[in-house]
């Protein structure tokens, strides 16, 4: 069993209880020893899509603001659970909210230092296996913005559409995208 699934929440708790309390010793132990755990949410989430160290800094900080809402008759796991849940909801909003991310000119690390099973190659076959669940005048539409590298106004006479017709069909997809990738968040993170 990988250091990063060998958590003890119980400790964890324990650790969290007396941070709450204000024990900085305890809650720095806590962040060292919940690190791995959260990294390891992390990158089965968006394996090399991305840099995972920068995601998961962003759990422990969202962990950290909220640290007051955590009531300490309850579960310390589901909670931390949550608070990763909605930070790669985050990442994944203001991923699709971009206008344009070039999947193929990336540059992306093949293995991480730590040797994640996922590759390159699997993180980008992903996001393309969500495109191709989209409707095919979404699909089209970006493909031509992200892949063929077109902007919308040559995109859309290229479609034969308005460029607000077009602009709208790219919006779409990114919605769609971002409400597939949520329900899989929900599904992850569910138990």
């Amino acid at each position: 069993m990988s250091r990063s699934q060998d958590v003890s929440f119980e400790k964890l708790e324990d650790l969290f209880r007396k941070a709450q309390r204000g024990d900085k010793e305890a809650y720095a132990r806590f962040l060292k020893e919940l690190y791995p755990f959260v990294k390891h949410k992390v990158q089965q989430k968006l394996g090399d899509l991305v840099d995972c160290d920068d995601i998961t800094q962003e759990c422990l900080i969202g962990i950290h603001r909220s640290i007051e809402t955590y009531d300490p008759d309850k579960d310390l796991k589901p909670w931390v659970l949550g608070v990763i849940k909605h930070k790669l909801a985050d990442f994944f909003r203001h991923w699709g909210r971009r206008n344009e991310v070039d999947l193929e000119k990336r540059d992306l690390p093949v293995t991480k230092p730590d040797h994640a099973t996922n590759t390159k190659q699997e993180g980008t076959d992903k996001v393309w296996s969500l495109i191709h669940q989209l409707p095919e005048p979404q699909q089209r539409a970006l493909t031509l913005t992200l892949v063929s590298g077109l902007s919308t106004r040559e995109a859309s006479l290229e479609e034969g559409v308005s460029e607000a017709a077009f602009r709208k069909r790219v919006s779409r997809a990114y919605k769609q995208l971002r409400d597939v990738l949520s329900k899989e968040l929900e599904n992850d993170f569910g138990d």
